[in-house]
């Protein structure tokens, strides 16, 4: 009997000294976060879901709106006039013109039109009737030539040209002994319209500009023709300089 309660005894000591098993090791992914996952990632702080359950961040009133426009069309538009010769928007206008006119001045008029049409009959009755001051229509005012030109006296200088005008109108008059009968058919722009940069032609203001356009009539059933020498562009019109060749003057 004593010895099977000795016996007892040391399997109760044992059992206390021995070291309590170790738990099973849970899975790796059920494992928690480290610190590091727990940190919201680069898409999460700029605004998108961190997974596909939780709810987007809160977006600005204006998010996803576009950028507003750079300011390059004016510099965009000066360089092209830089280009052509054209004057660039925004650049000084010469001395006595008028900044909106130079602007406009680039505009290319149409080559045909009822206002240039009836402009070209003007001169071919005055032609016929041997009127000059019928052909004023068609002949380049003088109060954008002043501005236009880079002469000393450009109001003389206009007098003069408008004089030769007069004088050509006559010239062409005495062409044909008689005009009865002659009928008006149009007039045609010549060589195709060139633009010329201010600086060129002793001018301030740049002009598009034509050679040797045709006053077309018909006479006896007839076609024929008138050389108109040289017309430029204002302000969407077209305008005779020189009706006859001044180069030999």
């Amino acid at each position: 009997m004593m010895k099977q309660v000795v016996a007892g005894a040391l399997a109760v000591i044992a059992g206390c000294a021995a070291p309590t098993p170790a738990p099973d090791a849970r899975p790796a992914e059920s494992a928690p976060p480290s610190s590091a996952a727990a940190a919201p990632t680069a898409s999460a702080a700029a605004g998108a879901p961190a997974s596909s359950g939780a709810a987007p961040a809160p977006q600005p009133e204006d998010a996803g709106a576009p950028a507003p426009p750079q300011d390059g069309g004016a510099s965009a538009a000066a360089d092209a006039a830089a280009t052509d010769g054209a004057p660039a928007p925004g650049s000084p206008p010469a001395a006595g013109a008028d900044a909106t006119a130079i602007a406009t001045n680039k505009i290319l008029p149409p080559l045909e039109s009822e206002e240039l049409t009836a402009r070209a009959r003007a001169l071919f009755d005055a032609i016929v009737k041997n009127e000059p001051a019928l052909a004023d229509p068609f002949w380049f005012p003088k109060e954008p030539f002043i501005p236009l030109k880079d002469v000393k006296d450009p109001g003389k200088y206009w007098d003069n040209l408008h004089a030769a005008y007069a004088n050509d109108v006559k010239a062409m008059h005495r062409k044909r002994k008689s005009w009865e009968g002659a009928r008006f058919v149009g007039f045609e722009v010549g060589s195709r319209p060139k633009w010329v940069p201010p600086g060129d032609e002793v001018n301030k203001i740049g002009y598009y500009r034509s050679f040797h356009g045709k006053l077309k009539y018909e006479l006896d059933g007839k076609p024929a023709s008138l050389d108109v020498h040289t017309i430029i562009s204002w302000q969407g019109r077209w305008y005779i300089t020189h009706l006859g060749d001044f180069k030999k003057r």
